[in-house]
């Protein structure tokens, strides 16, 4: 579907979440997977495939916290049940700045991998970024033929066998599980391709997804960017606030104090970085989309940079400073 923008005013939060939803569904192309809103706590589960066609990203944009829209992420949302299956999110941080009694302005920026929302509340811009991250590792996925049973030497049936490399490690995911696993061989020759993995803890059903980066969905806190809660990491899943990562740009110490391309009347613009950095599982993981950090002092918020006919709104944001997103 591409890459959509739209800036409105909102009459409070029910009216941010209406236009919110019917933005990703309407203009974007996502799908309304759950519908909440007639409830105590009114909620959307938002769905999408991605613009590969090929992802996974579940997205609950949920009301009941004064003047906070929370945002989480899920494995898979039962929308039987209506709850999600190994959420990513921390309810402190992980939500959109609103004013549930009052109007305010905010501008939206998506494609069918992510959503980045922004609110000016008073005189204070605030962006909240979820969805996919433009991932440093490969997209590609195998899709399983069948039934895949814990234990040892697993030979598993895939439609593409071709993508990996006997000895590499890669991550295996279902609407119930994620984990690590080792491919320890592959056959490309007989039909369908077969991989033989070293090990399986648990149990994955037919049409589970096999490669290097399946499902970098993340979600960030209110101040985005910055902080984030990430749906998985290299070794899966481990708990809600557990798969915890920042971001950073390149021009970090400097972009509040100098423009690196003042000389030339210029700005330069550089991508946030996303990464986890705990000790046990410290990696780089990939870049926020469509999302850039500025050198301080060449613009104001709601500014617009044209790049030879592609433009760029400028926000002071609270927490990451000036940055220009793509409209």
């Amino acid at each position: 579907m591409g890459y959509h923008s739209t800036t409105g005013t909102a009459n409070n939060t029910a009216d941010f979440l209406e236009k919110l939803k019917d933005f990703l569904v309407t203009t974007v192309g996502w799908t309304l997977h759950d519908d909440g809103s007639g409830g105590a706590n009114p909620y959307y589960v938002l769905k999408s495939t991605g613009e590969s066609g090929m992802e996974d990203v579940y997205l609950q944009f949920l009301m009941g916290t004064t003047d906070k829209l929370m945002v989480r992420a899920s494995l898979y949302w039962d929308n039987v049940a209506h709850s999600g299956v190994k959420e990513a999110y921390v309810v402190t941080y992980c939500y959109i700045a609103v004013k549930d009694a009052s109007s305010f302005l905010y501008w939206f920026y998506a494609d069918l991998d992510h959503i980045f929302a922004v609110t000016k509340i008073v005189s204070t811009y605030y962006g909240q970024y979820s969805g996919l991250l433009k991932r440093f590792w490969s997209g590609a996925v195998a899709i399983t033929q069948e039934a895949v049973l814990s234990g040892s030497n697993v030979v598993v049936q895939v439609n593409d066998a071709s993508i990996f490399s006997p000895g590499s490690y890669y991550l295996i995911k279902d609407n119930a599980n994620i984990e690590r696993v080792q491919i320890s061989a592959i056959d490309t020759v007989s039909s369908p391709n077969t991989v033989t993995l070293a090990s399986v803890a648990g149990n994955f059903a037919l049409g589970a997804k096999i490669g290097e980066d399946p499902q970098p969905v993340i979600v960030g806190r209110f101040n985005s960017p910055g902080g984030f809660y990430a749906l998985n990491r290299f070794d899966g899943y481990a708990g809600a606030a557990l798969q915890v990562g920042v971001s950073g740009s390149a021009d970090a110490a400097f972009a509040t104090s100098t423009d690196p391309d003042f000389r030339m009347g210029l700005t330069t613009m550089f991508p946030w970085l996303a990464g986890h950095t705990a000790a046990a599982y410290s990696e780089l993981r990939g870049e926020f989309i469509e999302i850039f950090q500025m050198g301080g002092g060449s613009a104001d918020s709601e500014d617009i940079l044209d790049f030879n006919g592609t433009t760029y709104k400028i926000f002071n944001l609270s927490g990451a400073g000036m940055c220009a997103i793509k409209e």
